[in-house]
């Protein structure tokens, strides 16, 4: 395969058997150190696709039959119904140090496998690793202290972010129980349930089973329905410490949807303690960026369309500084001087990791989280929520994204395509 996964290679031998094809396609995926491999039927091939740092790419083509076959020999290593072809099913497995989620769903051509490569060994990172950095560092670690009240994460990679949380807390001295869908990782300190539908353990079965176990903590990896919101509501009133996440992606969408969820406007002011809301994106290799000269007038066209300011952006960056490194300022009291890109000759190999942007609305720092409760008092929608938040000069997922991008961390052009730019 050509690096970047431009050619797409044809498949193995048709004599080989699909279990050393299966085997063969999971070992190339982990030593390309593929977070996720896509099986999917196509009109005249089976195609192969490996997620790298966050970006899909082609990997191979096999015969036609070869995405039935494979989704059929993935049911038998986890013991799924081979006749299911109308509802998704999904299992885990291990591959030698490798745990492997999948996940079988009917397409219009047929099965589709997606597979999720788990370290047997996942190294829970820390708050500063995922990407959190000066006043947002500052605002979740008071937060995660607190003795009761909720913390909401949400967006692409929340599961990182709740791991690194209780990195920051765990102690012989608290007991701290999870409820997952998939245990994607496996730590030793804390109590771990895992969601089985199939037994009827669904999340507010196993939520009111954890709250029997005296629990300090409790993370809940999904919260979608009223009766688990009542009861982590209730939990957080009777002084447990609540993490949980919610199936939504903007700041702006939490108070709208918790509402939806029929949780009384009264417990959301006095129990949220803070919002984290984050996408994942690329991080540039330090040798293949490189920073271009830009005028003004290209200044001032950034400046609105991140929707900040220069005081904002040139006091984050120098706070950004100790943080996130580097040795040069990128920006002036009066414009931005110079924007990050990947060198031309080496688009394709330019990004070697991944790392979190992140916005951290606090209920309990200073004026802005006052005056955001004072707010909730009146059942917002999710634009008014957005006018707050802009008047108040928030930072943003754009505007912490520029500013890890002026620091030398990925290319403005990354952060405007995860961004919707």
């Amino acid at each position: 395969m050509k690096k970047g996964g431009k050619n797409v290679k044809q498949g193995y031998k048709t004599e080989k058997s699909v279990e050393f094809i299966a085997e063969k396609i999971i070992e190339n995926a982990l030593n390309l150190k593929a977070s996720d491999v896509h099986i999917e039927p196509r009109e005249d091939s089976t195609l192969i696709r490996f997620r790298i740092h966050g970006s899909l790419r082609d990997f191979e083509k096999l015969p036609k039959d070869h995405a039935k076959k494979l989704a059929k020999h993935f049911k038998s290593v986890g013991g799924l119904d081979f006749s299911e072809k109308v509802f998704a099913q999904s299992m885990s497995f291990k591959h030698g140090n490798c745990r492997i989620r999948a996940s079988i769903s009917p397409t219009f051509l047929g099965e589709k496998t997606t597979l999720r490569l788990l370290s047997a060994k996942s190294r829970v990172r820390s708050l500063e690793e995922i990407g959190l950095f000066g006043d947002n560092l500052r605002r979740v670690r008071q937060a995660i202290r607190q003795p009761h009240g909720i913390i909401f994460t949400l967006g692409k990679g929340k599961n990182n972010t709740n791991f690194a949380l209780l990195k920051e807390i765990i102690s012989s001295e608290k007991n701290i129980v999870t409820v997952e869908n998939h245990i994607e990782k496996s730590i030793a300190e804390i109590n771990q349930t895992e969601i089985n539908q199939r037994i009827g353990l669904d999340y507010y079965h196993a939520t009111k089973a954890a709250l029997n176990q005296n629990p300090d903590v409790i993370l809940i990896d999904n919260l979608q329905d009223p009766k688990t919101a009542e009861l982590i509501f209730d939990a957080a009133t009777r002084g447990k410490l609540i993490i949980a996440s919610l199936p939504i992606s903007k700041t702006s969408e939490v108070i709208p949807y918790l509402e939806f969820l029929k949780v009384p406007n009264f417990l959301l002011s006095t129990n949220i303690l803070l919002i984290i809301s984050q996408i994942l994106v690329r991080t540039a290799n330090e040798n293949a960026l490189e920073f271009k000269k830009i005028n003004k007038i290209e200044s001032r066209v950034i400046l609105k369309e991140f929707q900040t300011d220069i005081n904002q952006l040139h006091s984050l960056e120098k706070s950004a500084k100790k943080f996130l490194g580097g040795d040069k300022i990128h920006t002036s009291d009066s414009a931005i001087l110079e924007i990050p890109q990947i060198k031309p000759e080496l688009s394709e190999i330019g990004f070697t990791g991944i790392t979190g942007i992140f916005e951290v609305l606090s209920l309990i720092d200073g004026k802005i989280g006052k005056d955001f409760k004072k707010l909730i008092a009146s059942s917002p929608n999710s634009s008014e929520i957005e006018e707050f938040l802009e008047e108040n000069n928030f930072t943003t997922l754009k505007i912490d994204g520029l500013v890890k991008s002026l620091r030398g961390k990925t290319s403005l052009k990354e952060i405007m395509r995860k961004t919707g730019y």
